[in-house]
């Protein structure tokens, strides 16, 4: 036994290293274990493939696996195209002194982003929209006429980041004095928030009428006025180039396309088409409250066509409204006569045609000294040729 301890505390430092070395061995045994362990148990991320020309990045792998699959539209149960709809009253608009009397607003609807907007508009600055015109200048020698004060303004949104389009619209704005500029997106989702937007504004006013227009139209503005002047002052009174019964779009990214959430009926009722239309501000009120109705749709022609069919308001079709696809291309062939009939020409004109068609109006104006023309000797040619192209535009 003595002999035992002896040779003990001999080695006793062998033996302690002996059991450090067992004890680490064991520690590092477990370690591994409970990895492999938690490896097992854990879902696995997707497996990266790798081709001889391209390896997959485990980032993303990560990032597509995240990525939800997008869901199919439902034209059915949801708002397609969804319109954030609200009421937006313009941050910058004109300053005018007088107030009072206006017989008519024209809202010219512009877009914000581009410089081939800002040159449709100075074109129908330099142009129809302008007061000292030679057709202008004779409605101030016609005694049904002269005293009736009208306004136009362009409509428009925000172009957004990326351009210098919002900076230079507002330098326009300034120096122009004749649009409004609302803290919206420009885009043709939003056309409907700009219809209201304009006519919140205009309702502001001592106005019997607005005009809703585009800018790429040419508008005979004395001949528009002369018209409801001869026609009574109609009230209540919706106008314009009307469009009959027609199927409601449901596929899906087509430019005009609706939900049945939006309109549930397979046709839209009678409307005027949006480049050019004429409301009585007696039913601005109406079209207002209307929105807390039936919420509103980005095609505002329609939506507006819908409105005054649920008001029970009959829509007057103008028949000296002239709307075609491509107008530039046909006005060449028109006969002077022809021209003398037809107080608004659209759509898709350019500043250069704009300009072209008004030389041609003021030429033939210029000629006469009142706006009783006589133009009955082609009437009739007229009236086909009108036939004929809004059967072309349909």
């Amino acid at each position: 036994m003595s002999s035992v301890m002896v040779s003990l505390k001999r080695h006793k430092k062998k033996f302690v290293l002996l059991i450090v070395l067992i004890l680490s061995f064991h520690s590092m045994l477990s370690s591994l274990f409970n990895d492999f362990k938690r490896q097992s148990t854990s879902p696995r991320p997707p497996r990266a493939t790798q081709s001889s020309s391209k390896k997959l990045n485990t980032s993303e792998v990560s990032l597509n696996a995240a990525k939800p699959k997008k869901s199919p539209i439902d034209m059915v149960n949801d708002y397609y195209p969804f319109v954030d709809f609200r009421f937006v009253y313009p941050d910058i608009s004109p300053k005018f002194n007088e107030t009072r009397n206006i017989f008519m607003i024209i809202l010219v609807n512009s877009a914000a982003k581009g410089v081939k907007y800002r040159k449709r508009r100075e074109a129908i600055r330099e142009t129809w929209g302008s007061t000292g015109n030679c057709e202008q200048l004779n409605a101030l020698r016609n005694g049904k006429l002269k005293d009736l004060r009208w306004l136009l303004l362009f409509v428009l949104g925000k172009a957004g980041p990326g351009t210098r389009d919002d900076e230079l619209n507002e330098a326009e704005a300034r120096r122009y004095n004749d649009m409004l500029i609302g803290n919206i997106t420009d885009n043709y989702i939003n056309n409907i928030i700009k219809f209201y937007m304009g006519h919140l504004w205009a309702n502001k006013f001592d106005v019997k009428y607005t005009m809703k227009t585009d800018d790429d139209v040419y508008v005979r503005i004395p001949r528009v006025l002369e018209y409801l002047v001869n026609a009574k002052l109609p009230r209540p009174f919706y106008g314009g180039f009307s469009r009959a019964p027609s199927p409601v779009s449901r596929r899906v990214g087509v430019k005009s396309a609706i939900s049945y959430k939006y309109y549930e009926e397979a046709l839209f009722p009678t409307f005027h088409l949006g480049a050019f239309f004429i409301l009585s501000t007696d039913l601005l009120n109406k079209l207002f409250n209307y929105v807390y109705i039936r919420k509103p749709f980005h095609t505002d022609d329609a939506y507006v066509g819908v409105a005054m069919r649920d008001f029970g308001v009959k829509p007057t079709n103008i028949t000296s409204f002239h709307l075609i696809h491509s107008m530039r291309r046909y006005m060449g062939s028109f006969k002077d006569c022809e021209i003398f009939n037809w107080n608004a020409f659209g759509h898709s004109l350019d500043p250069r045609s704009i300009k072209a068609l008004h030389i041609r109006v003021q030429s033939l104006v210029c000629k006469n000294t009142t706006l009783d023309i006589e133009d009955h000797r082609c009437r009739k040619s007229a009236t086909k040729t009108t036939t004929s192209t809004r059967g072309r535009f349909r």
